[in-house]
């Protein structure tokens, strides 16, 4: 199993400079949509001063819907974990088990406490982004959502926070 994927290299080389306090994961195919800036929405994140909080956003597709990237634990079965999308909240906070990471506020202490290798995906989970999330609840930290920072998951479409979808404008 090659353990250097992208990200665990992204964070080894991050961690190499003692000024980086934190490190943003910013998939390509998101987009800002409140606040349009990407700078205001890291802004916004810093602000929350959490160890770990993400941006909303919907997921590309799962079946017919278009969850946000969100979710709770859900049943074991057959030796594995299911997780359920989280639709809905009050407040502009969630907590959440597992998130997408396409828009992802880290401390850099999480990379300290949290032993290498950080991303591994072994199929046991739906994604890289999942198995870490585990590891961040067995390392004691909490997922948080903030709501107020939103972007568009696109591909060959564009799914809003509100659900809408748009062809791509290319």
């Amino acid at each position: 199993m090659n353990l250097d994927t992208e990200r665990n290299l992204l964070a080894k080389q991050a961690l190499k400079n003692p000024r980086v306090t934190h490190i943003l994961w910013l998939d390509t195919d998101n987009i800002c949509e409140t606040p349009q800036d990407p700078n205001q929405a890291l802004r916004l994140l810093l602000g929350c001063n959490a160890p770990v909080v993400s941006g909303l956003y919907r997921a590309k597709k799962q079946g017919a819907q278009y969850p946000y990237c969100i979710f709770a634990k859900g049943p074991i079965r057959e030796g594995i974990q299911t997780y359920i999308p989280i639709p809905e909240w009050t407040g502009n906070w969630i907590k959440a088990d597992v998130i997408g990471m396409g828009f992802c506020l880290m401390k850099r202490e999480v990379f300290e406490k949290v032993p290498y290798p950080w991303f591994v995906w072994d199929k046991r989970a739906p994604s890289e982004d999942f198995d870490f999330c585990e590891k961040l609840a067995k390392y004691g930290y909490e997922i948080k959502v903030f709501t107020d920072v939103r972007l568009s998951h696109a591909g060959m479409l564009k799914v809003k926070t509100d659900g809408t979808i748009t062809t791509l404008d290319v």
